[in-house]
C-alpha cells in the first residue's frame, strides 16, 4: 500500500495567492496551520526540496527560509535523512498557558518577558553552538535588511528571540517562548507602528540593542548577555508605554 502523500493533498492551499512579497512568511504560516491542525501529521517526511519547490511553484531559497522558521519554532526537524513533521505534544501541553498569554495585556506580557528573557540570553551565552550563533546572525541581518518594513522587521525580530531560546537547549524555556511568541509579536507590531510615528529611531535603537545581545552570546559573556537583553526589553516596554 502506497504511503499517503499529505503534502500533495494540501498543495493547492499552500500555494494559493502567496503574493509577490513575504512569500516565505506566508508559506510558514500555512505550513504551521496544517501541522497544528494535524493535516500534516507527526512523523510525516516531506519530499525533497526540489520536489516541494516545484509542487508549490516557489524557489528553493524561499522554501528553505520557510523551513528554517518552522524548525526554529519546533514544527519540523531537519536532518540528513530528511525533513520530518515534529510531534506537537509540547505545543498541546502548553495550551492552557497559551490561552492565559493571549488574554494578557501587553504590559503584563512585557513584564513577563523582562523576567524570562534576561535569563534566557544568559543561558544562551553559556550554551550556544556555532550553528546557533550563525542563525542568530542571519535573523539579525534580516532585521537590518527589512528595517523599513515593520511587519517583516517584527517577524525576524520574533525569530531572533526564539533562536536565543533555542540556543539555551532548555526545552522548558523554548516551550515557554513558543507559547508567548504570537501574542507578543502581534502586540509589538501594533506598538511599533504607533511609536514610529512619534520616534523614527525606534527601529535603529532596537537593531543596536540586538547587536549587543549577539556580541555577548558570541563571546560567552553570560552576565552582559543578561543585562543587554533586559536593556532591550526595558526599551520596548518604555516604547509601548510612552511612544
Amino acid at each position: 500500500m502506497a504511503e499517503r502523500d499529505y503534502l500533495a493533498e494540501h498543495a493547492a492551499y499552500l500555494k494559493k495567492d502567496l503574493g509577490k512579497s513575504n512569500i516565505s512568511q506566508n508559506l510558514f504560516q500555512r505550513f504551521k496551520e496544517l501541522i497544528t491542525d494535524g493535516k500534516l501529521p507527526a512523523g510525516y517526511m516531506l519530499p525533497n526540496e526540489n520536489v516541494v519547490s516545484e509542487l508549490l511553484g516557489v524557489g528553493r531559497s524561499t522554501l528553505r527560509e520557510a523551513y528554517t522558521a518552522l524548525a526554529v519554532f519546533g514544527f519540523i526537524r531537519r536532518s540528513k535523512a530528511g525533513t520530518y513533521i515534529n510531534e506537537i505534544d509540547n505545543i498541546v501541553n502548553i495550551a492552557p498557558f497559551s490561552i492565559t498569554v493571549e488574554n494578557s495585556d501587553l504590559s503584563d506580557l512585557l513584564e513577563f518577558r523582562y523576567m524570562l528573557e534576561g535569563e534566557t540570553a544568559s543561558y544562551a551565552a553559556k550554551r550556544a553552538t556555532p550553528e546557533d550563533i550563525s542563525q542568530l546572525e542571519y535573523y539579525y541581518e534580516k532585521m537590518k535588511e527589512h528595517r523599513h518594513d515593520v511587519n517583516q522587521f517584527v517577524d525576524y525580530d520574533a525569530m531572533f528571540h526564539m533562536q536565543v531560546a533555542n540556543a539555551t537547549h532548555n526545552k522548558l524555556l523554548i516551550s515557554t517562548m513558543m507559547a508567548s511568541k504570537d501574542s507578543f509579536e502581534n502586540g509589538i507590531r501594533l506598538a511599533m507602528r504607533e511609536s514610529l510615528v512619534q520616534n523614527p529611531r525606534v527601529i535603529d535603537v532596537t537593531i543596536e540593542l540586538h547587536g549587543k545581545i549577539i556580541e555577548c552570546i558570541k563571546n560567552g559573556d553570560f552576565q552582559n548577555a543578561y543585562s543587554a537583553m533586559r536593556e532591550h526589553i526595558s526599551y520596548v516596554n518604555l516604547t509601548v508605554k510612552y511612544g
